[in-house]
């Protein structure tokens, strides 16, 4: 049975985009007839997510592909969890501690004041560690081995079309960003003894167009208060008309291709790409 059409995942938290593809792909091969084997197998995403985010990923299988364009230029909703007080290099928790920054001067009130500054069209900068390319050559590439860029990254247009605070704490388990830079151990260490590590963290809800960067929102915010802030939870909420949970399996029910079709069923009645073995 060869399928065609498209399948929403929810993309779980520790996996790239392409560990999702090869993971389905492996499974196609494992699992279906020989006509997959002799027929080339096509898989795509419709706009990655960070390896620290879950949530909607759109997955185009063999003619599906070509419906994915309509989900990377599409608007999309999500729910972030920034730690305030710690910048990183990748401006999530997987990257490394690059600044520490005062946070008790932040209340609740600035916080919903600034988030205001950042609705409607603005210009972000895409963080370094992206899949962007810059003359031939993913962003990501050039930070991981080192290589200086050719030229500064330049802020885009995007637009938010809406965003709110929906939760301002001290009260979590979030931990510092790693570091082996020996003066910010030692701020670390200076933070533990003031009892500073209780940095606030907040949530916002984000509905936004094409091409934005909810990491560079949540550190632009932290900039924005005199602070840092970095990610520590993403959830992609909805892709275009898919949502998480309505529309979506977990990857580990993959391995059961009735599942799969029964899930691409159900997007093909939202619209009309194809769903049908052959």
């Amino acid at each position: 049975m060869l399928l065609h059409g498209l399948l929403a995942i929810n993309k779980p938290r520790g996996k790239t985009s392409t560990e999702v593809l090869n993971t389905l792909r492996q499974f196609f091969r494992n699992r279906t007839n020989s006509i997959v084997n002799k027929k080339k197998l096509k898989l795509g995403h419709g706009g990655t997510l960070d390896p620290l985010a879950t949530g909607v990923l759109v997955i185009g299988i063999n003619d599906g592909c070509k419906e994915l364009y309509k989900y990377i230029g599409c608007n999309k909703v999500y729910s972030a969890t920034g730690l305030f007080g710690f910048a990183t290099d990748s401006y999530d928790s997987c990257g490394k501690l690059s600044k520490i920054a005062p946070v008790k001067h932040i209340t609740k009130e600035m916080l919903s004041f600034t988030l205001q500054k950042f609705t409607g069209d603005i210009l972000q900068k895409p963080p370094l560690y992206s899949a962007l390319r810059m003359e031939g050559r993913r962003l990501y590439d050039y930070a991981r081995k080192g290589i200086a860029l050719p030229k500064s990254i330049e802020p885009r247009a995007v637009k938010i079309h809406s965003l709110s605070l929906l939760d301002f704490t001290t009260s979590h388990d979030y931990k510092p960003p790693t570091t082996t830079d020996t003066m910010l151990l030692e701020a670390i260490k200076t933070s533990e003894k003031n009892s500073l590590l209780n940095n606030p963290i907040f949530k916002i809800h984000v509905e936004c167009g094409k091409g934005t960067y909810i990491r560079s929102l949540i550190h632009d915010i932290g900039i924005e208060l005199n602070s840092a802030a970095h990610v520590v939870e993403l959830v992609r909420l909805q892709q275009g008309d898919l949502q998480l949970h309505r529309d979506t399996v977990e990857l580990d029910e993959c391995s059961d291709l009735n599942t799969i079709f029964n899930a691409m069923e159900k997007i093909k009645l939202k619209h009309n790409c194809v769903a049908t073995p052959m």
